[in-house]
């Protein structure tokens, strides 16, 4: 399995932590099953967990798969548009005991610059062991992923928060202050 360092914009974060996004979109990923170092970048700066990701679905060959969901079939045709035509299926995420800073990083490498996208963690062996010494919760979720959630396929994260599902699970985690060593 490919291990990565992957950088994600916080402001997509919470429907991933919740469990509710199942596809990651990306313009160019992997083509194999992976493991992902999750890095939060913007003002949080700080790699929070690993999640696991299957094969992409390359939303501009599989297209026809979605004749019968006109609502799936809609949201896939805006997203191939935008260029973001590799569905990447979200398998699990599991959160590190402490969230490791940008800084805590530079301590250790110097001048360490984070990816805009992601990098193979084989290239940078100092950050992946750096990685592999942090100690994980158990998962938050896993995703079979045995079939497409056709619901979830090529939904933005606006969509996903507007689901009840989504304001159900955020009002229950900020409720209780769940994740709260996390930075957004």
């Amino acid at each position: 399995m490919k291990e990565i360092f992957l950088s994600f914009r916080p402001e997509y974060f919470k429907p991933l932590l919740y469990g509710i996004k199942k596809y990651e979109y990306r313009k160019r990923f992997c083509n194999e099953e992976t493991k992902a170092y999750l890095y939060l970048s913007g003002k949080s700066r700080q790699v929070i967990g690993v999640m696991e990701l299957g094969k992409i679905i390359r939303l501009d060959l599989t297209r026809n798969n979605y004749l019968d969901y006109p609502e799936t079939l809609k949201r896939v045709d805006e997203y191939i548009l935008s260029k973001d035509i590799n569905a990447v299926p979200i398998k699990s995420l599991a959160l590190f005991d402490n969230p490791i800073s940008l800084d805590e990083i530079r301590n250790e490498i110097p001048n360490f610059m984070p990816p805009q996208m992601y990098f193979v963690l084989d290239n940078h062996p100092k950050l992946k062991f750096l990685l592999e010494q942090q100690s994980l919760n158990k998962k938050l979720f896993v995703h079979n992923h045995n079939q497409v959630y056709y619901d979830n396929l090529a939904k933005s994260v606006c969509e996903l928060e507007k689901t009840d599902e989504f304001k159900k699970l955020h009002a229950l985690h900020e409720k209780n202050n769940d994740f709260n060593n996390i930075k957004y």
